[in-house]
């Protein structure tokens, strides 16, 4: 699907309700604005194994959805290792995998942006090592004070340039 022309924002969220075990999520921009983080708090509570890797600006971003994710139960950790951390996918179930370009905020629908469904177990499995190999280089996120603390982090936002 290409965004602005097509509805992108509601196709990740109707492959997060459609997940039967378990969803890893690779995020960038996670915002309350763009419906997949009640996606993923639904999908939890319906008893979803949902698991979140972040990048280490997401939780200071205006409406991070990060705080309502925490907040529902679901782990999340921040990968802190890569200058950004920019994959923005879902592995579900482990047969299809959800990428593109798109951020998962409200504004990104706005943009001329890509998401796309794969439905292959060898993209999944290979999505999934990606995710697992940024999980052993990722903090656990409890709160977001604790994290926005780190120093390495606010060195990392005031040496920032704008996006």
């Amino acid at each position: 699907m290409f965004a602005p022309e097509e509805d992108c924002a509601s196709f990740p969220v109707d492959a997060i309700d459609r997940a039967e075990q378990q969803i890893l999520v690779n995020a960038y921009g996670l915002t309350t604005s763009s419906a997949i983080v009640e996606a993923l708090v639904r999908a939890k509570q319906r008893g979803i194994d949902v698991k979140l890797i972040a990048d280490r600006t997401t939780p200071w971003g205006r409406n991070s959805g990060i705080g309502s994710l925490a907040r529902a139960g679901i782990p999340i950790w921040i990968d802190h290792t890569a200058r950004t951390a920019h994959s923005k996918s879902m592995v579900i179930d482990g047969k299809v995998t959800l990428t593109g370009s798109m951020n998962w905020s409200g504004g990104a629908a706005r943009n001329s942006e890509d998401a796309a469904l794969i439905a292959s177990r060898n993209i999944a499995a290979a999505y999934a090592g990606h995710w697992h190999q940024r999980l052993a280089l990722s903090l656990p996120y409890a709160q977001r004070a604790d994290w926005c603390r780190k120093p390495e982090v606010a060195d990392f936002k005031s040496e920032s340039s704008p996006r």
